[in-house]
C-alpha cells in the first residue's frame, strides 16, 4: 500500500513536471512495407533520466483515477509533435489509446477536438484504441463510440481475442479495425496457419467490413503469412521499435 502512494505521488508530480513523454510505434502496410501511422505509446522519464515502466505506472493510474489526464496529456504531446507531419501526409494517423475511465467520463472528447481544430489535423487521422475490457459498460462505449465516429475519428479494438468478444458482440459496436493480439500472431511460428487464431480472427474481420491490424511481428515469415491470410497491416520489431518524435518522423521520410 505504501509503495502505491509512493508511486501515486510521484505520478501526480510526473504529470506537473512534464516528465511524461510519447513513443511511437509505426504500423506499417503489409503489401507495400510503407508507413501508414503509429500507435502513441506514453513513456514516463524521471527527472534523473530513469524511466518507469508502463506496466507499473499505469495500472496505478488507472486505479488512482489519474489515468484520464495522462490520455489528455498524450493527446496534447502527439499534437505538438505530429501535427506538421501529419498536415504533410494526410492518410497518415496516429492512434492513441482510450482506458476504461475515459471512456466512462469522456473527458478527452473536447481535448481532442481543440488539439485537431487548432492544429489544423482532420479527426480521421487521430484514431482511438480501446481495449475489449475496457469496454466495461458496453451500451456507454457504443454512444461515445458512435460520438467519435459521426465526428471522423476511427476505432479500433486492441488486443483482440484476449477477451470476451464474440461475433454478435462486435457487431454492436461501432469500429472500423481489429488489432490482433502478440500471442495469435505468435502462434503462427509454432503451427500451421489453418490451427491458429488469427486466420478465424481475420474472416471474421472481413466478414464484418473490418480492416485487421497485427501486432507483434517479429519476422517476416509472420508478415508475409498474414498478409496472405488477409491482415492489411502490421506492427512490430520486424519494422520498428517505438520511436521517439524525431525518429518516427525520421522513419516517414525513409518508408512513408
Amino acid at each position: 500500500m505504501r509503495r502505491e502512494l509512493s508511486l501515486e505521488k510521484a505520478l501526480q508530480q510526473a504529470l506537473r513536471r512534464g516528465e511524461l513523454e510519447v513513443d511511437y510505434q509505426p504500423l506499417v502496410d503489409l503489401a507495400t512495407r510503407r508507413c501508414v501511422g503509429a500507435e502513441a505509446l506514453v513513456r514516463w522519464r524521471r527527472a534523473d533520466g530513469q524511466r518507469v515502466r508502463p506496466d507499473l505506472f499505469i495500472p496505478q493510474a488507472e486505479a488512482s483515477g489519474q489515468i484520464c489526464a495522462i490520455t489528455q496529456r498524450v493527446i496534447e504531446l502527439v499534437m505538438q509533435q505530429m501535427a506538421e507531419l501529419l498536415r504533410a501526409h494526410p492518410t497518415l494517423y496516429i492512434s492513441v489509446n482510450l482506458a476504461a475511465a475515459d471512456i466512462a467520463q469522456g473527458r478527452f472528447v473536447e481535448v481532442a477536438r481543440q488539439q485537431l481544430a487548432s492544429q489544423g489535423v482532420a479527426a480521421r487521422q487521430l484514431v482511438w484504441e480501446v481495449t475489449e475490457r475496457g469496454l466495461v459498460d458496453v451500451e456507454q462505449a457504443c454512444q461515445l463510440l458512435e460520438q467519435l465516429r459521426q465526428a471522423g475519428h476511427r476505432i479500433a479494438i486492441d488486443d483482440f481475442g484476449t477477451g470476451y468478444s464474440s461475433l454478435s458482440y462486435l457487431q454492436r459496436l461501432p469500429v472500423d479495425v481489429l488489432k490482433i493480439d502478440k500471442s495469435f500472431v505468435d502462434s503462427l511460428g509454432m503451427q500451421a496457419a489453418s490451427s491458429s487464431v488469427a486466420p478465424h480472427i481475420i474472416d471474421m474481420a472481413r466478414d464484418l467490413g473490418l480492416k485487421v491490424i497485427a501486432e507483434g511481428i517479429e519476422s517476416a515469415t509472420q508478415a508475409d503469412t498474414l498478409q496472405q491470410l488477409g491482415a492489411q497491416v502490421g506492427q512490430g520489431f520486424l519494422f520498428s521499435r517505438p520511436l521517439d518524435a524525431s525518429a518516427f518522423h525520421e522513419f516517414v521520410r525513409r518508408h512513408g
